[in-house]
């Protein structure tokens, strides 16, 4: 998953330098936009995210996964080397769409985290740095897991003899086990803090790259977005949006899909797996000669204090036979600054 990788390869240079000048008194560059988070404590925004993953086959679409939260973000403390904030959930609605297996384990993992908050750290740039107690959430996690395996293969008896309970609970164990485990359940803090820090030259950009090992086209846009509610936007909220598309050899897709489902399956299915893998492998090569397409489209949104807007993710995986797509989005519904200040007003306080 490209991500926030896609848009720190279009990065300029660190942020520092430039917050140095800013306390002195220098404007910033007419042709730079820099991420900086301007958080005072107390600060806190609630955000609504809609997550939907799906696959088109012959006409048909059919949804693995679907569901939307609402959760709170506050600032506890503001110190010299960042800020101290805390996630906290708020509701979890499953999607009606979900096929079984995703809707079991996901509706009990959801249930069981709602409790859990998660406390973070970030930069003074409002880079996020670290999550201060993935201890406590893991240990939670680890219960969680049992649980959802619970409902899972009470559900789906004849689950058992395809993918074992045990290969199962011990590989999402493996994935909560440490911290950059634990970053990785809580992907909504990267997608809205992973880009502070950083500084983007405005304008429209065009990059082709080999960095992860394949032939890479980038697309991004940089720029000031247009204010289109006097109440809620500001002159000098910002954007950043990149699209990339990449074309994966199909060897190499079939190492990783099937490659992983093995690790997961019965000796018995994955004898079933690797005869299924050559009929698909040549069927695949005549159907995408260039390779699977993968583009992967990202925009992030910014209000010009640097607190997170609007965020909007998707992944689409062309394989020829099908398309398997991904869409993440985040948008604020409510938010209280304690210190705000626009040119056309006096106030200490900006609560909305």
């Amino acid at each position: 998953m490209k991500k926030i990788g896609l848009l720190v390869g279009l990065m300029c240079v660190a942020l520092v330098g430039w917050s140095q000048n800013l306390v002195l008194g220098q404007e910033e560059p007419d042709d730079e936009i820099a991420v900086v988070g301007y958080f005072c404590k107390n600060d806190s925004m609630t955000f609504k995210q809609t997550y939907k993953k799906y696959k088109i086959q012959e006409g048909d679409t059919t949804v693995s996964e679907a569901y939307e939260e609402e959760f709170l973000i506050v600032v506890t403390d503001s110190t010299s080397n960042g800020y101290k904030m805390k996630y906290v959930p708020l509701s979890f609605t499953l999607g009606e769409d979900s096929d079984s297996a995703e809707r079991i384990m996901t509706g009990a993992m959801s249930e069981l985290m709602m409790s859990v908050e998660c406390e973070f750290m970030t930069d003074e740039m409002g880079q996020l740095q670290r999550i201060v107690n993935w201890r406590e959430i893991r240990d939670k996690l680890k219960i969680s897991i049992k649980a959802v395996c619970d409902s899972l293969y009470g559900a789906i008896p004849a689950l058992d003899s395809v993918t074992p309970r045990k290969t199962l609970e011990g590989m999402l164990m493996l994935q909560c086990s440490s911290e950059e485990g634990i970053r990785d359940n809580y992907e909504e803090l990267s997608d809205l803090f992973g880009l502070h820090g950083s500084i983007f030259e405005i304008g429209d950009k065009e990059v082709d790259t080999e960095e992860d090992g394949y032939p890479e086209h980038i697309l991004a846009r940089i720029g000031y977005t247009p204010i289109e509610d006097e109440e809620n936007d500001f002159e000098g909220d910002y954007a950043i949006t990149t699209q990339s598309t990449t074309y994966l050899p199909i060897e190499d897709v079939m190492d990783l899909t099937f490659g992983a489902l093995s690790m997961m399956m019965s000796d018995m299915v994955n004898d079933s797996i690797n005869l299924v893998r050559d009929e698909l492998m040549d069927s695949l090569k005549t159907a995408m000669p260039n390779g699977a397409e993968l583009k992967v489209t990202e925009y992030c949104g910014f209000f010009l204090n640097g607190w997170p807007k609007e965020y909007y993710y998707q992944k689409a995986f062309d394989l020829g036979i099908s398309n398997s797509i991904e869409t993440r989005s985040i948008e604020w519904t409510s938010r209280h600054w304690n210190i705000y200040f626009r040119d056309d007003e006096d106030t200490n306080i900006k609560d909305i």
